[in-house]
């Protein structure tokens, strides 16, 4: 590796994920292609970088007093380089105001170490002042048109930014070190397979269940394992120190067999009130609020798959809806799932404390209808809650409840990897073609039916993995 490489925020982020993962990026082995949604959101945070640039010039440059922006301006100190969102000048003491611009509706600790990275650099060449990071004001709600004011909300960070920089100053030092290195051999993996973008480099012989299956895991704990040359799930051992869920997860999968608490998901079912429901909504993600009522980074909810149980005995019925407007998407949705869902019975979901969430905020949007989403969050009940709080547990989970992890274990006849659309991300990004007419129009109407097959999926699912509860304790 040649010496004059160079180290940019980028990959000082990488460091901190993994030294690994900085080193495998700067010597050509992280190929991974950004999916559509990955570039949509990157997409957005360009809009909102945008957007940023607006407020600075509208709300905190002060003209009068001769000041001016600079945007994207490039530093370079020795090896490491930077260039900044924003620099506000200020003619009067002839230095500059940095500002890092967010999409997050809030600030974050890495937010902090990215300034820090940035301002180490660019003080070799100009006097600033102070630092600031410029990100969306989640309290802000769109009425009519934005309102650029209230859309941000800008932080100074000074102080936190002089707290670390001695630390980042070592560190970035370190994270050169490693990406000028001609080999991995010494080099520190990730703990976290799931995401590693190069597993062969982090994690080339991995049993395939392993000590980073077990839920909510430290990274401590992790390194305590794999300092006794423990990586296999099966050979950790009975005194080790775990919480009593992830020691049950241990348990079953050295056993091999699932373990199934009968008596306390009888007692569950005592709660259950007919007619059952089985409710999944999809969604949209925008940074910029796209109509009145929506709040920064909001999900739109904009179709929902519901199936029908009357009775154990009865034929389940399905109900669905899917709205492709340009208006707000909830607006023919609420009025449609309130006659579909009705006002008694249980509702299942599969992670309560999204459609929750998402009922919240329909109850916001709608207020005409928010006692009737207030009563709909009394009767969710979380179907993942089964497997959550260990009345079912699989080895074969791998200490997951995600139900693209349970389903093929539970209801093997099921699946979606032969579906157009398959992942939620998917979903996302096709209703966003489809409102902004990007689609010919036979691929369009494929691609309604792809989506409503996806959400469909996802609650029939549900019913197939209740009945196995129900033969659980029948």
């Amino acid at each position: 590796m040649a010496e004059d490489l160079t180290l940019t925020k980028s990959d000082y982020q990488l460091y901190q994920e993994a030294p690994m993962h900085l080193w495998a990026y700067k010597h050509g082995q992280i190929q991974k292609q950004p999916t559509e949604l990955e570039i949509h959101i990157m997409n957005q945070g360009y809009k909102v970088e945008e957007l940023g640039r607006n407020y600075l010039e509208e709300i905190v440059v002060n003209s009068d007093a001769g000041e001016s922006i600079q945007f994207q301006r490039t530093f370079i100190d020795k090896q490491f380089t930077a260039r900044t969102d924003a620099l506000v000048y200020k003619p009067i003491t002839d230095s500059f105001d940095l500002y890092e611009i967010k999409s997050s509706t809030s600030n974050k600790s890495e937010f902090i170490i990215d300034a820090a990275f940035q301002y180490l650099i660019v003080i070799k060449e100009i006097k600033v002042d102070r630092v600031f990071i410029l990100h969306l004001n989640k309290e802000n709600a769109r009425f009519v048109n934005l309102n650029l004011e209230k859309l941000f909300i800008s932080e100074d960070v000074t102080d936190k930014v002089q707290e670390i920089l001695m630390d980042i100053d070592i560190k970035r030092g370190e994270a050169l070190a490693i990406a000028q290195q001609n080999t991995h051999e010494v080099i520190q993996h990730c703990f976290k397979p799931k995401d590693c973008p190069c597993l062969d480099l982090c994690h080339p012989i991995l049993p395939a269940y392993s000590i980073y299956d077990i839920p909510r895991i430290t990274e401590k704990k992790k390194i305590q394992l794999l300092e006794q040359g423990i990586v296999d799930i099966k050979d950790v051992p009975p005194a080790f120190s775990l919480n009593d869920k992830q020691r049950k997860i241990v348990e079953v999968a050295k056993a091999g067999e699932p373990f199934i608490d009968r008596e306390s998901i009888k007692r569950e079912f005592e709660h259950f009130e007919y007619p059952l429901y089985f409710l999944d909504y999809e969604t949209f993600l925008s940074a910029i609020p796209l109509f009145d009522g929506y709040h920064p980074q909001q999900q739109m909810v904009f179709q929902y798959s519901l199936h029908k149980m009357e009775s154990l005995d009865e034929e389940v019925t399905h109900a669905e809806h899917l709205s492709i407007t340009n208006d707000d998407p909830s607006i023919s949705l609420v009025v449609i799932l309130m006659r579909d869902i009705g006002d008694s019975g249980t509702v299942f979901v599969w992670n309560k404390t999204f459609e929750v969430g998402r009922n919240k905020e329909l109850a916001e949007i709608h207020p005409d209808h928010a006692d009737f989403f207030d009563k709909l969050n009394d009767r969710i009940y979380d179907l993942g809650d089964f497997i959550n709080y260990g009345m079912y547990i699989h080895p074969e989970f791998k200490g997951s409840r995600s139900i693209k992890n349970v389903l093929p274990v539970m209801v093997p006849e099921l699946s979606y990897s032969d579906m157009d659309i398959g992942k939620g991300d998917q979903a996302m990004m096709a209703w966003w073609r489809l409102i902004n007419d990007e689609l010919p129009v036979d691929e369009a109407k494929k691609t309604k039916i792809a989506l409503l097959e996806y959400c469909k999926l996802d609650t029939w699912a549900m019913v197939k993995i209740f009945n196995k509860f129900v033969e659980c304790v029948s």
